[in-house]
């Protein structure tokens, strides 16, 4: 045996020896061992042990990794594993202590329970492929959030993104895991960016043949956000953005014989009432399955994420679909069909978390616009439907479409609602993008204060989610970038103050709300704008309002434009529930999150009174509150 293949075969007799993991790295490569963001711990290294071997371990057939082609491929193939253990490691070393996973609060659903509170989520995601490398000298290196090394800092850029969160209060990041095409474009596949083995000759992926350093760069990305604080949204699939004919699932750019000549062909079951062609070996559901049972073993382990089982199922209707030959066809998504894939997919991820060594039940969300999708959630027609469907997410303020709802219209239409409603947490995970500069006459992109509008609103009308999409975060966007995190940092602040009354707060239904009673009907035109807002209540404790004005923007998927110039409110009438204890009142610049003056006091008997509203340029917040705390036990909700 050569001198070569003797050294080669130590090396992975001693990466196979779970034990000698640790001194492995520090002997081969001290670099990663000795940064301080690899620092070992032996206590995070033992919590990890249902990880760790999955980087090593001998696959089985039907879950088969890469095979080395090569001596020097393999060492760095087990190179990479190797640091990947040591990442996973040093994020989770650094975490904070936690009592569960991420759950639905106990007392009120319409907010998370994490780390021993009830949570808003309020967060900021510049694109959803953080654990995807994207081409050097590219200008999405600094613009998106991605896995190159940053020079600079000696991190990743997906690690500098989450540091930039936890440092603005936000906690929540978007992630994207299966693509419904190549984000590499003409020039080919990125590194890594499908969870299939690609093959670089014929130009296709194996359906059959897991690509691991995928998923471990994703187990990264989810590890260092744990460590910070951050909850990660894990959407299961994006069919509809770029294009399709590029992606792993499309004929010709697949291996194993599995063919969808259209794009919503993969993410729709097929008619009937079962799930059976999900359980058939033969067909493209059945990949779609073991995708998601891989995924879901490989992240389990986890506490910060839920899923998201599709990203604009049915937002558009009609969709530009593909015949055999690749040519574009019109192509009508059907709804039902899609609403079945739904139903399936969700017990599919249930099941695969029932089967790993330490099961965890982590949230699911819908992202469904249409009310034909919408409609059996109603309590009303079915009061048990979809039990582990617990949020409902959505997109922009508006569309222009009587049959779709956007995240603010959802929730306007169906959160408290009695026997019309719809019980689920409502989210709003993705809008017009900052930063404004990159407007063109086809697409808007919106300004830091025009975020800042729609996401104090939607929070403030009991929103659990609120997740800015931006196409650059770096300094290239100018300023902006950085305003639009301040200030939706501030909104984060401003819901942190209200615990421990979040717990108990509700949407205030009424428009007006009945103790803000003369304040305009929402939506009204006033002046060269209209009147916006949210409010909710703990009754006889504590009360908020969050009011804009603004137009909404001219294009199909709707933002809010702010106006040159308002016509502000100068007086409102106030009327909180009677009470045991006066309550004091506060404006707030919703920009800043300075208080706006002094405090004043609210009598507490129940008695409708007008007060002065400061002046203001485009929006403005009010809290009146007289501290009273409900008691309240329980964690996550059943």
């Amino acid at each position: 045996m050569s001198r070569a293949r003797k050294k080669a075969k130590t090396f992975f007799a001693r990466a196979r020896a779970d034990v000698r993991i640790r001194a492995h790295v520090r002997a081969a490569y001290p670099r990663a061992a000795s940064c301080p963001r690899h620092h070992r711990n032996p206590r995070a290294h033992d919590r990890e042990r249902l990880v760790l071997p999955i980087v090593y371990r001998k696959p089985k057939p039907e879950v088969r990794m890469n095979a080395p082609t090569s001596l020097s491929s393999a060492i760095a193939a087990s190179f990479e594993a190797a640091v990947s253990v040591a990442v996973l490691a040093a994020a989770l070393s650094s975490a904070p202590a936690r009592a569960a996973p991420l759950c639905i609060d106990a007392v009120n659903p319409q907010y998370f329970h994490y780390a021993g509170k009830t949570t808003p989520l309020v967060g900021y995601s510049p694109e959803y492929i953080c654990h995807l490398e994207q081409r050097a000298g590219t200008a999405e290196v600094a613009q998106l959030c991605n896995y190159n090394l940053d020079a600079a800092s000696g991190k990743r850029n997906y690690e500098r993104v989450i540091d930039e969160l936890a440092l603005r209060h936000l906690n929540v990041l978007r992630v994207w895991a299966g693509l419904g095409h190549s984000p590499g474009g003409a020039a080919g596949p990125l590194p890594h960016e499908q969870p299939f083995a690609y093959n670089a000759i014929d130009g296709t992926w194996d359906l059959h043949t897991w690509n691991q350093t995928f998923f471990d760069r994703l187990k990264q990305v989810v590890a260092y956000a744990q460590s910070k604080g951050v909850i990660v949204e894990v959407t299961l699939f994006d069919a509809y953005s770029g294009d399709f004919r590029t992606s792993p699932w499309y004929p010709g750019k697949n291996s194993s014989g599995y063919l969808g000549l259209n794009d919503e062909w993969t993410l729709t079951a097929a008619p009937g009432a079962t799930c059976a062609p999900f359980n058939t070996a033969t067909n493209i559901y059945s990949r779609q399955k073991a995708f998601v049972e891989k995924l879901v073993a490989e992240l389990n382990v986890y506490d910060n994420l839920y899923w998201e089982l599709a990203n604009e199922p049915e937002l558009s209707i009609v969709k530009a679909g593909y015949n055999s030959s690749g040519a574009v066809v019109a192509d009508t998504v059907s709804v039902p069909r899609i609403v079945k894939w739904h139903e399936c997919m969700t017990d599919i991820v249930r099941n695969a978390e029932g089967t790993v060594a330490s099961p965890k039940r982590h949230p699911i969300a819908a992202n469904y616009h249409t009310q034909t999708a919408l409609a059996p959630f109603r309590s009303i027609i079915s009061p048990t439907y979809a039990p582990d469907v617990r949020i409902l997410t959505g997109h922009y303020i508006k569309v222009r479409d009587a049959g779709r709802l956007s995240a603010t219209e959802k929730q306007r239409t169906y959160l408290n609602a009695s026997l019309q409603g719809i019980p689920r947490m409502y989210g709003f995970n993705e809008g017009r993008p900052t930063p404004s500069y990159r407007s063109t006459g086809s697409f808007d992109y919106i300004t830091p204060d025009e975020a800042r509008a729609e996401a104090w609103e939607f929070m403030l009308s009991e929103g659990g989610i609120y997740n800015h999409y931006t196409t650059d975060w770096s300094a290239t966007g100018g300023a902006e970038p950085q305003q639009t995190r301040v200030q939706l940092g501030k909104l984060a602040d401003f819901l942190a103050g209200l615990s421990p009354h979040l717990r108990h707060m509700s949407r205030s239904t009424g428009d007006p709300p009945g103790w803000a009673p003369n304040l305009p009907v929402y939506g009204t035109a006033r002046g060269a704008s209209n009147v916006y807002w949210g409010a909710m209540h703990q009754n006889a404790s504590t009360y908020v309002l969050y009011v804009h004005h603004s137009n909404p923007s001219a294009d199909a998927f709707k933002a809010y434009a702010k106006p040159a110039n308002i016509t502000r409110l100068t007086t409102l009438d106030l009327q909180p529930a009677a009470a045991a204890t006066n309550y004091t009142g506060e404006w707030i610049n919703p920009g800043t999150g300075a208080r706006i003056g002094a405090t004043f006091a609210v009598p507490a008997d129940g008695v409708r009174r007008t007060y002065s509203v400061p002046a203001y340029s485009y929006d403005i917040a009010l809290k009146i509150s007289n501290g009273a705390v409900t008691p309240s036990s329980g964690t996550c909700a059943p």
